[in-house]
């Protein structure tokens, strides 16, 4: 089935919440040729099989649930795709990083871009987002979330690494570097995103910041410099090469 697919080589975004995806898939959907839509959150796109005669049917056809839904994924991507009138699909959901077994399995020629980001920082914009009251609450996300990208990024088949602090201190070497790794020439245009239509910055699917809102590369906000670093969050600072 997976040699049968209408999008044959995708390419994910591997990142935990609140770490920039939202700039990267629009930095990239700045390029000609490459759809980035906001969040598709392909995990909760699930099929039913709703009786027995169903089943059967489907059975003999020699495909299961999760077929059905990897053949919707993939028909809904390329429909994106179709659309657009691009070559290359980025999907961005943070969610990927707890379905990159099914990813793998739906699309074995897929591609993957790991993004990190300070973990200190990352618990910072979940608390400033509203969706934890502290640090604290926060790392334990930030640790959820960690523990499953690294995971992804130990098995995936391919994949190219990169930091939200690279990403906005260091553009153009960044995207240059991800354009040869996905096999596009690079552009200019990329960096100025804000002169491209990226659908609508809307909590749920995507950043919905003014910082994204604005158009511009901004410089990535710092973990405050006052924050006692939450425990959960200083192996992962440390395993990802952050000082705290």
């Amino acid at each position: 089935m997976p040699d049968q697919r209408l999008v044959a080589a995708p390419v994910f975004i591997l990142s935990p919440i609140r770490s920039g995806s939202t700039l990267l898939r629009c930095l990239l959907g700045s390029h000609p040729g490459v759809h980035a839509p906001h969040e598709l959150h392909l995990g909760g796109l699930t099929v039913n099989v709703d009786d027995e005669f169903t089943d059967l049917a489907v059975r003999t056809l020699g495909l299961g649930r999760e077929d059905l839904e990897h053949l919707l994924w993939d028909r809904l991507l390329h429909r994106q795709l179709t659309e657009a009138g691009k070559t290359v699909l980025v999907e961005k959901s943070p969610g990927n990083v707890f379905i990159w077994q099914r990813l793998v399995d739906c699309w074995p020629d897929a591609r993957y871009i790991v993004l990190r980001r300070h973990p200190v920082a990352i618990a910072d914009s979940i608390r400033r987002a509203g969706d934890a009251t502290d640090l604290a609450e926060a790392a334990v996300t930030v640790d959820k979330f960690a523990t499953a990208l690294d995971e992804a990024a130990a098995y995936v088949p391919a994949s190219i690494s990169v930091t939200y602090e690279q990403l906005t201190a260091e553009p153009e070497a960044t995207c240059k570097a991800l354009c040869e790794y996905i096999g596009i020439p690079w552009e200019p245009a990329m960096l100025d995103y804000g002169r491209h239509d990226h659908g609508p910055f809307v909590y749920g699917i995507g950043d919905w910041s003014p910082q994204i809102a604005s158009g511009r590369i901004q410089d990535a906000t710092p973990p405050p410099a006052d924050a006692d670093v939450p425990p959960l969050l200083k192996p992962w600072c440390e395993k990802w090469g952050y000082p705290t």
